[in-house]
């Protein structure tokens, strides 16, 4: 036990392996964003048995029915249902399995590229990391939507063209910071020596240099993903990403356009999704930021 100063009453030391240290570091915890994503991978991954309704199931009859609260809906379509008679509430469901998918391969496919470019630049230096970093900066150069509506009209809309499209849009940013960090790590001792001891340099990259970059990247790619589910919404409310009638949360929000003063709830509910979220990964990537980071850790 240890005392407080001024104060003759024991005070437990509030220690990690103590109760209240195990507290202090759940209430850190960014619980509520952590739920929501928690939340969302559950309706990616159990789509087919959370929703009511096959997402391009059409009933006329049941068509432009408004959200059950309002005179007129039905808690057989809880969140109403769209011009088609499509429930609106199956198809953000699986328009969480197709949004997330997009954007976590997308991240996947630029972290990849962007640490192996990021990598080889920074180890190698010379003309190759000039020529590789100058591309890096093109590519960072051009507006990324304008960029991304180019392309996607170019390759035609599909899912593995979007996510084509954004890991190449977005494997620079990764390419930088991995430089950046790969020039610092080079220059210790841990690398010298191991040069000295004869290591190749595909085994300094793969044992000394990589498994320093990882936390990084984590941060990086946890940041990436709201920007990546915006831009795939994006193009697919333009037409140019996820084709209809599949249910991405872009596409769902282009088919109200025409209708929001008199069907909202059409474009209203996949609109919250992405903004929920985009919100809970930045959230969370924050945290994440700030859990790895030693300079912000110690403050």
């Amino acid at each position: 036990m240890a005392l407080s100063k001024g104060s003759g009453a024991p005070r437990l030391a509030a220690g990690k392996g103590h109760p209240l240290g195990l507290w202090h570091q759940l209430r850190e915890l960014p619980l509520v964003p952590m739920g929501a994503i928690a939340l969302l991978l559950v309706m990616a991954i159990a789509a087919p048995l959370l929703a009511p309704y096959p997402p391009t199931e059409q009933s006329l009859l049941d068509r432009l029915m408004p959200p059950f609260w309002i005179a007129g809906g039905d808690l057989l379509h809880p969140l109403g249902t769209d011009h088609y008679g499509r429930d609106v509430l199956s198809r953000v469901i699986w328009g969480a399995r197709v949004s997330l998918s997009v954007a976590l391969v997308a991240i996947v496919v630029a972290g990849a590229i962007g640490t192996v470019v990021g990598i080889i630049a920074g180890y190698f230096g010379g003309f190759i990391e000039i020529a590789l970093m100058r591309v890096a900066d093109a590519f960072l150069a051009i507006p990324a939507v304008l960029v991304a509506i180019m392309l996607g009209a170019t390759l035609g809309p599909s899912f593995e063209n979007v996510v084509a499209v954004i890991g190449l849009l977005y494997w620079p940013r990764y390419a930088r910071q991995v430089r950046g960090e790969t020039l610092a790590i080079k220059g210790s001792d841990y690398v010298k020596l191991a040069r000295v001891a004869g290591c190749s340099s595909t085994r300094i990259l793969a044992t000394h240099i990589f498994p320093n970059l990882v936390p990084s990247l984590l941060v990086l790619a946890s940041l990436q993903v709201g920007a990546a589910i915006i831009l795939e919404a994006t193009l697919s409310f333009l037409g140019v990403g996820i084709p209809p009638p599949q249910p991405a949360w872009g596409v769902i929000v282009e088919d109200g356009r025409g209708m929001l003063a008199s069907a909202w709830w059409i474009s209203l509910f996949p609109g919250l999704a992405i903004a929920i979220t985009v919100l809970a990964f930045n959230l969370t990537g924050d945290w994440i930021r700030d859990r790895l980071d030693p300079k912000l850790r110690s403050r």
